[in-house]
């Protein structure tokens, strides 16, 4: 949340300070409702998280595409293959969570299917991922506490060995930061970042959008964590635009690079995300080994 000091005149005369808060302890009373639900088989995932030895457990947050949770398990079994993926299903398609559920005993990851998310529609996206990050972090992770924990989007695909414990080592946190709207404020894009679960277990860590701030999912973090480190001090993920030609338009299309982390994205492709997924899921599977040298040798910027 902005500073109350930070407010001006004409804010305070539409009242937006009041309206912002009372939005925020709306947010974080449905949170709190929310992280009360149970799972099925809540217990179970939480004990199979418990007995893992890995030094990092990924958890992802599926939604309504099981190609992409499909792509995602098979690239983490080729170049990390240590590190467990657990499936929490935030799907509002029915078809989609089977699917996802059936994937994910095929492939032998952890699948969690969580309650149903109280905010639906394109619109409340954001929310909706953030309420889910957040019971994740309440009912599997803090009970399970892995000794550090990735959150990864289920679109986003490793393509080269990657070492999460290293990358994080002597850190509180790992990731790619994003940054508010000329306020200083940051976070790490919870799509790929990662914890040292010792360092943050006394910190209430919330998930949520924080949008006075120009933050999204995750920025609530930056008054409970971020705010408090030296980001100059931290290793932080590197972040470039890569392309890949369209095999129909012979077009360069436009994908985010973090680290060795391809993110198919999807909204700004051709056909949506199923689009751009196959699209890179063909790429990848004519060279698994090759697609990463590929994308790195691609022009950063296209264009004027």
């Amino acid at each position: 949340m902005r500073d109350l000091a930070d407010y001006t005149p004409a804010e305070w005369l539409a009242l937006t300070p009041l309206a912002q808060r009372l939005r925020r302890a709306r947010n974080v009373l449905v949170d709190r409702i929310y992280a009360r639900r149970q799972a099925p088989g809540q217990a179970e995932v939480v004990a199979r998280i418990a007995a893992e030895e890995a030094p990092v457990v990924a958890f992802t947050v599926a939604f309504n595409l099981p190609d992409a949770v499909d792509f995602l398990g098979q690239a983490m079994a080729r170049f990390l293959p240590g590190t467990p993926l657990v499936v929490c299903d935030n799907s509002t398609d029915p078809a989609a969570r089977t699917a996802i559920a059936a994937l994910c005993a095929r492939r032998g990851l952890t699948y969690c299917p969580l309650p149903p998310t109280p905010y639906r529609g394109a619109r409340n996206g954001s929310r909706s991922h953030g309420v889910a990050l957040n019971w994740i972090y309440a009912n599997l992770i803090r009970p399970a506490a892995p000794r550090a924990f990735a959150l990864l989007d289920h679109d986003l695909i490793p393509l080269e060995p990657t070492d999460l414990a290293a990358r994080l080592a002597g850190q509180p946190c790992y990731g790619m930061v994003r940054e508010g709207e000329g306020n200083g404020a940051w976070y790490l894009w919870p799509g790929y970042c990662v914890f040292d679960s010792a360092a943050v277990k006394a910190l209430p860590l919330d998930f949520g959008t924080d949008t006075p701030l120009t933050l999204d999912t995750g920025g609530q973090n930056w008054s409970v964590l971020y705010r408090h480190l030296d980001l100059a001090g931290l290793r932080m993920s590197t972040r470039r635009r890569v392309h890949l030609t369209d095999p129909e338009t012979g077009e360069m299309e436009p994908f985010l690079l973090a680290d060795g982390w391809l993110h198919v994205g999807g909204a700004g492709h051709r056909g949506g995300g199923a689009g751009a997924l196959e699209r890179v899921q063909q790429a990848y599977e004519a060279d698994p080994e090759g697609l990463i040298v590929r994308l790195r040798a691609s022009p950063e910027r296209l264009g004027s």
